[in-house]
C-alpha cells in the first residue's frame, strides 16, 4: 500500500471486533510511531498500552466514548517534560550553527521574557513529538489492516492517578487499536485545501 492511499483510507474509527491484537504488531507499530520527528532527538514520548478490560471500561466512562471499551487496545500518548535549559539549548543552536535572534548563541542576552517563551516553546516540541508519533502510528495501522480513532478528550487527572503517571509526564491524548466490526456509515469530508492555504502571508489566498 502506498503513503498516499494509507493517508486516505484512514479513519476514525468508533466500532471494533473482539479480535487481539498481538502484541508483536503492537511493538512493530510503536517502533515505527517512535520513528517520527522529534525536537532535538529528545524523544520525549512514551506509551502505555492498555488492554486490561476494567481499564478500558474506566477509560469509557470518563465521556460516554464506547470505542475505548469496545477496541481489544488503547494507547495512551505521553510525554514528559523536557528538561533542557535554555543553556543547554544555546549550546546545541551553537553546535548546529545557527542563530537566535539574528545573533549568534555566544552574544544572545538571556531576558526573563525568553525564558518564559522558553517554557512554552518545550511544550510545543513535546505536543509535536507525541503528535507526530501517533500519525505514524495510525498510518501503520492502516497497512496492516487495522483501525484506529484519535481521542483528546479525558480527565487528564483521573489517567495521570490511573494509569500512576509520575510527575513531568503528561497525558497527551489516547488512540483506540484494533479490527473494524463493520465499514464506516459515513467518513468525514475534508475542507478544499484552498481554504487553509495561505502564500507567504496570512492575508495572501
Amino acid at each position: 500500500m502506498k503513503l498516499s492511499q494509507a493517508i486516505k483510507k484512514r479513519y476514525s474509527c468508533r466500532s471494533y471486533s473482539p479480535k487481539k491484537v498481538s502484541k508483536k504488531i503492537i511493538l512493530e507499530l510503536l517502533e515505527l510511531a517512535n520513528q517520527a520527528p522529534s525536537a532535538g532527538n529528545q524523544q520525549n514520548r512514551q506509551f502505555i498500552v492498555i488492554t486490561n478490560k476494567n481499564n478500558r471500561k474506566y477509560l469509557s466512562q470518563m465521556n460516554n466514548q464506547t470505542q475505548l471499551k469496545e477496541a481489544p487496545v488503547v494507547i495512551l500518548a505521553t510525554a514528559k517534560l523536557s528538561q533542557q535549559t535554555t543553556a543547554n539549548y544555546l549550546k546545541s543552536l551553537e553546535k548546529w550553527g545557527m542563530t537566535i535572534n539574528g545573533k549568534t548563541p555566544a552574544k544572545f542576552k538571556l531576558t526573563n521574557a525568553f525564558k518564559k517563551e522558553f517554557i512554552e516553546m518545550k511544550f510545543k516540541w513535546m505536543v509535536s513529538d507525541v503528535a507526530a508519533a501517533v500519525e505514524n502510528l495510525m498510518l501503520v495501522a492502516v497497512e496492516k489492516g487495522l483501525s484506529t480513532c484519535w481521542i483528546g478528550i479525558m480527565d487528564f487527572k483521573g489517567v495521570t492517578k490511573r494509569f500512576k503517571l509520575p510527575a513531568g509526564i503528561i497525558p497527551i491524548c489516547l488512540v483506540t487499536l484494533g479490527y473494524k466490526k463493520e465499514q464506516p456509515k459515513y467518513q468525514s469530508k475534508r475542507k478544499n485545501i484552498k481554504e487553509l492555504v495561505y502564500w507567504e502571508t496570512y492575508d495572501k489566498k
